[in-house]
């Protein structure tokens, strides 16, 4: 009996170990422990829930987004690109204009009057010339270097002041000159000419030696001296030529019908009448005097060989006459 009732005892003993088992291997939080089980089943609840997390696989990548490139599309680089490299133009531009030659020479005045009122620093008249007559015929040209953006404006109202003039734009060049290789070579050479020279110029004053030797020395940093002076000088013109563009403006008038010269031939013949007629007895008398050496010679010769034939009865020279024939006898 006893055994039996032990038995039972076990066996609810058991059954109540599986069901708290099965709860805590069921429930998703972390329950608190029950009295029965104490710290120990806290312990032991722990390292099995750190043992699944090490057993359990590393979460998967989350998808790439819609737009990010394949495999076999090409990926745009990361990284910014290098810098553009510097480019160095020299830009030239000229323009021809028909104006009436009344106002051609104010228009021209103008342009030269807002080039030197600008000043030096933003534009420099390089030369000029003008020549003709208001009442027909006017022309010339104004060649001038400019800051761009002062010639940009400065070339915006030239159509401008030329349509108030009553004139027209005739013809608008534009050439660039690339300048940048020979800016950079040039650039290149002076850095190597002055590394030069300032080895020269240490040699020259920590390692004294014969005279001879420092004379040489100081020849050759002169030279080297003189190149970069050179070198400098042609950089300077060509930074010159890229920070100033030039700009040549022609000027000729617009063709008139009848102008002030239309008659001028005319009149110049009634002016020169008179001494048109003297010049013409003026080449009559100078004829007559440069025949006048001629006949003193020529006409006693003339002169002397006619009479000399006539003594010789009309021969040159002395030739027998031909002998006439028999005259026949008389008939009876």
């Amino acid at each position: 009996m006893r055994r039996f009732v032990a038995g039972l005892i076990l066996a609810g003993a058991l059954a109540a170990c599986g069901q708290g088992d099965v709860a805590s291997t069921q429930s998703t939080g972390e329950a608190p422990a029950t009295e029965a089980y104490g710290g120990v089943a806290d312990m032991d609840m722990a390292q099995g829930r750190a043992v699944m997390e090490e057993a359990a696989p590393a979460p998967a990548a989350p998808p790439p987004p819609s737009d990010a490139p394949s495999a076999n599309r090409p990926t745009q680089p990361t990284q910014p690109g290098g810098p553009s490299p510097v480019l160095y133009l020299a830009y030239s531009y000229a323009m021809g204009l028909e104006i009436p030659s009344q106002r051609l020479s104010d228009v021209m005045d103008a342009h030269i009057q807002a080039c030197t009122t600008a000043g030096p620093r933003l534009c420099q008249l390089v030369g000029s010339n003008k020549s003709g007559d208001p009442e027909s015929f006017m022309q010339g040209y104004v060649s001038l270097r400019a800051e761009p953006t002062w010639l940009a404006t400065f070339r915006n109202g030239i159509a401008a002041q030329v349509d108030e003039a009553g004139g027209r734009l005739q013809s608008s060049t534009t050439n660039t000159e690339d300048l940048t290789r020979a800016i950079v070579d040039t650039e290149a050479r002076l850095r190597a000419q002055t590394a030069l020279r300032d080895r020269l110029q240490e040699l020259l004053r920590s390692r004294p030696g014969r005279l001879s030797d420092l004379l040489e020395v100081e020849r050759e940093l002169a030279r080297v001296q003189g190149e970069i002076d050179a070198v400098q000088s042609n950089l300077a013109v060509m930074r010159t030529r890229v920070s100033m563009s030039e700009l040549t403006i022609n000027y000729q008038s617009a063709p008139r019908p009848v102008g002030s010269d239309t008659f001028e031939p005319l009149r110049n013949a009634f002016a020169n009448f008179l001494g048109i007629v003297v010049a013409g007895f003026a080449a009559i008398i100078t004829i007559i005097a440069g025949l006048i050496p001629f006949a003193i010679v020529i006409v006693p010769i003339v002169w002397f060989a006619l009479r000399w034939r006539r003594r010789r009865g009309g021969r040159f020279f002395n030739r027998t006459p031909a002998a006439s024939p028999p005259e026949p006898p008389p008939t009876a």
